[in-house]
């Protein structure tokens, strides 16, 4: 950036290392108190958590916990260096969490997989199942039609034939009937024929006794 062109960059492991020493511009120039301007930054107020002059201390802080700056300096490096084991080990147990999450997730994969072969290979057991019913119903639908079919051939038959001797009794009834008919009718004229001839001879009979 160029508000940064005259700055100088050092990585984090040249300072660990003691290869390059930070020479900060505010340890060579001591802060001054922004309400006494004559007055140093030598006190640490810990109730407030701010670094006062020693006016301040009296004035303002009087009843506040207050330390030098060396101490407070040494407490706050402490509490930093907790801070940042605090962090350290937070860190590893998010590691050891993630890992074993990932290990989770690697597992819940491999069982969701199973799982999802294991249902596919049923679904296809079903639907081979399924199939083979299938195609037997069928078989058995055809089986069906076919001995339906022979049975409307025969009933077709027996009404041919029922059709057939029913004309047959109805040609052999009036055959009968005009059989009978005409056997009536000779002996009706027979009858007559007799009636006549006893008729005749009545008359005669009676011609002669007469005589």
């Amino acid at each position: 950036m160029t508000a940064m062109k005259s700055h100088k960059i050092y990585t984090l492991a040249q300072l660990r290392s003691g290869e390059i020493v930070y020479k900060s511009k505010l340890r060579e120039e001591v802060p001054k108190c922004c309400k006494h301007p004559d007055q140093n930054l030598n006190v640490y107020c810990n109730s407030c958590e701010q670094v006062i002059c020693t006016t301040c201390s009296v004035l303002d802080h009087a009843k506040h916990s207050l330390t030098g700056l060396p101490e407070a300096v040494e407490k706050c490096k402490k509490k930093v260096a907790e801070m940042v084991q605090k962090s350290e080990s937070r860190r590893a147990e998010l590691s050891t969490t993630l890992e074993e999450t990932s290990e989770s997730l690697k597992e819940l994969d491999t069982m969701f997989a199973n799982t999802q072969k294991k249902i596919s290979k049923k679904a296809e057991q079903e639907i081979r199942k399924t199939d083979q019913e299938i195609r037997k119903t069928k078989q058995e639908i055809v089986k069906i039609q076919q001995a339906v079919a022979k049975i409307e051939q025969r009933i077709s038959k027996i009404h041919k034939e029922e059709q057939k001797l029913m004309k047959e009794m109805d040609r052999i009834y009036k055959d009968r009937v005009r059989t009978i008919e005409a056997t009536q009718a000779t002996n009706r004229k027979e009858v007559t024929q007799s009636e006549h001839k006893l008729e005749e001879s009545d008359e005669d009979d009676d011609n002669n006794e007469e005589e």
